[in-house]
């Protein structure tokens, strides 16, 4: 695999943050622009992977809202019609029951796209930090 270098930061810092349902901290979310100069259908979204501190969640502890619609990952396997657009946020919802703590926390994240033109896939790959004030 490559690494995309198309969109140097897809990730705001300050775009992650709890989720709160019922009183109840639930998990997290984090805004992602796509990390590629031009939109993909969302069938081409191969894999996406985030770790929290040293922890690992990986797609099916995921949803992926684009449009006002939320997905699975493996809904989107087959929406060939359905597009992330360059500059459009993505919202990335991790279940992670209690959220994120107070405190500074290390996050990376990858995302593995397929380029069908081109036969191959591009994985980006961001680190950084986030101080959350709160959920």
């Amino acid at each position: 695999m490559e690494v995309a270098t198309y969109e140097k930061y897809a990730i705001d810092p300050n775009d992650i943050q709890t989720v709160v349902k019922n009183g109840v901290a639930t998990g997290f979310e984090i805004k992602a622009k796509i990390p590629y100069y031009r939109g993909i259908s969302l069938s081409l979204i191969e894999d996406v992977r985030i770790w929290l501190d040293g922890r690992e969640f990986t797609r099916d502890r995921m949803t992926f809202t684009v449009g006002g619609e939320t997905y699975t990952f493996d809904e989107m396997e087959t929406m060939a019609d359905l597009r992330w657009e360059y500059g459009e946020k993505a919202t990335i919802y991790v279940d992670c029951p209690g959220g994120i703590f107070l405190g500074t926390h290390k996050v990376d994240i990858m995302i593995a796209i397929r380029v069908s033109y081109m036969g191959r896939t591009l994985q980006y790959k961001q680190s950084f930090f986030v101080c959350p004030m709160g959920g």
